[in-house]
């Protein structure tokens, strides 16, 4: 993307070279060619490198963005470089052999000789901006991870804060005295089994940013058996996961508080049993992870809470822009959450 002002490091190495250039011609000419009016010739030599900076700093914005298109950066470098030289030739001319000269004049294949020595000095600045671009996307990349990173630790903390409440932790102890009361043993130990898992997974945590879809798949389960015993017969689950993809990464706990928003707002108000379906489905360069449901939904525009904003803010800096969270209502009621996500994870 474009900036307003080059980067620190990239004007003190422009500076730098066109200071080594500045100093490589000037002795030159004194060495091999001296002449009278040696500081006039100086000084305008010097003002002709100060000019080629300004085109070296003038071509960054356009390189910046041709590196995003990688077949057009070769094409963008080739012309910016033939076009810089050309200028500082015409410049040089001009300063040197046409603005009261004081050593005589030099026809247009004066020009010419200079473009091709100068072409040199704009093909190293460019290889010095690609090499400190580089640089900067890599010190990107690792703040973007230890911004992920840390965005997947706070995921565990607000699973803990969020549904490892004391309200929480009523509703499933309830759930399960009630299953006891009703002499319904087998449903009551799945639940305490689900909640001890639940629990267990929860305070144990990884520090893996991306897990396999089905490790994922299995930590949904275990909350989703503990509301499954909770609601009963108002609330059900189909999976329509292809195996293929169930080795696919995926970011840690991405899918908890999506299931968690289809609970809290797809039971609300809803007198039919609700349906959560979780599904997967391959495209080209791209596949799609899916949370939906069928119940009461939300009324008005959508908007995103705190755990689908949580979600969007943890694709982007894992993903940028190859991946993106799709939330909306359903047509026939109900609401669904969609992950875009790449192939090939970074």
């Amino acid at each position: 993307m474009p900036i307003r002002h080059p980067p620190l490091p990239l004007l003190v190495a422009t500076l730098a070279l066109w200071a080594l250039a500045f100093v490589a011609w000037t002795a030159n000419e004194l060495l091999l060619d001296p002449m009278q009016h040696e500081l006039d010739l100086a000084l305008r030599r010097l003002l002709l490198c100060l000019f080629g900076a300004l085109l070296c700093l003038a071509l960054a914005p356009p390189l910046r963005r041709a590196r995003t298109r990688g077949h057009q950066l070769l094409a963008w470098v080739a012309g910016g470089v033939l076009g810089a030289s050309a200028l500082y030739a015409s410049a040089e001319w001009l300063a040197i052999y046409r603005i009261r000269p004081l050593w005589g004049d030099a026809g247009w294949a004066h020009v010419t000789d200079t473009a091709m020595t100068v072409f040199w000095a704009f093909v190293a600045w460019v290889l010095l901006f690609l090499a400190l671009a580089a640089e900067e996307d890599r010190r990107e990349r690792e703040l973007h991870l230890a911004q992920a990173t840390a965005l997947a630790l706070d995921a565990q903390h607000r699973l803990l804060v969020q549904q490892l409440n004391p309200h929480f932790l009523f509703n499933a102890l309830n759930t399960v005295y009630a299953l006891v009361l009703e002499g319904d043993d087998e449903r009551a130990q799945r639940s305490v089994l689900a909640l001890s898992a639940f629990l267990r997974r929860s305070v144990d945590g990884t520090s893996s940013l991306q897990v396999p879809l089905a490790d994922e798949l299995a930590a949904v389960r275990e909350y989703l058996d503990i509301e499954l015993a909770r609601f009963g017969d108002r609330l059900r689950l189909v999976e329509m996961i292809p195996p293929a993809l169930l080795l696919r990464p995926v970011p840690a706990l991405i899918l908890q508080p999506l299931v968690e928003n289809a609970i809290k707002h797809g039971l609300a108000g809803a007198v039919q049993p609700v349906t959560i379906q979780l599904s997967a489905m391959a495209a080209d360069g791209s596949w799609v992870l899916a949370v939906e449901d069928d119940g009461h939904g939300c009324a008005g525009e959508v908007k995103r809470g705190v755990g689908l904003d949580h979600v969007a803010r943890r694709l982007a800096l894992l993903y940028g822009a190859t991946a993106r969270l799709e939330a909306r209502m359903r047509p026939g009621g109900g609401f669904v959450a969609r992950l875009h996500l790449p192939e090939s994870p970074p």
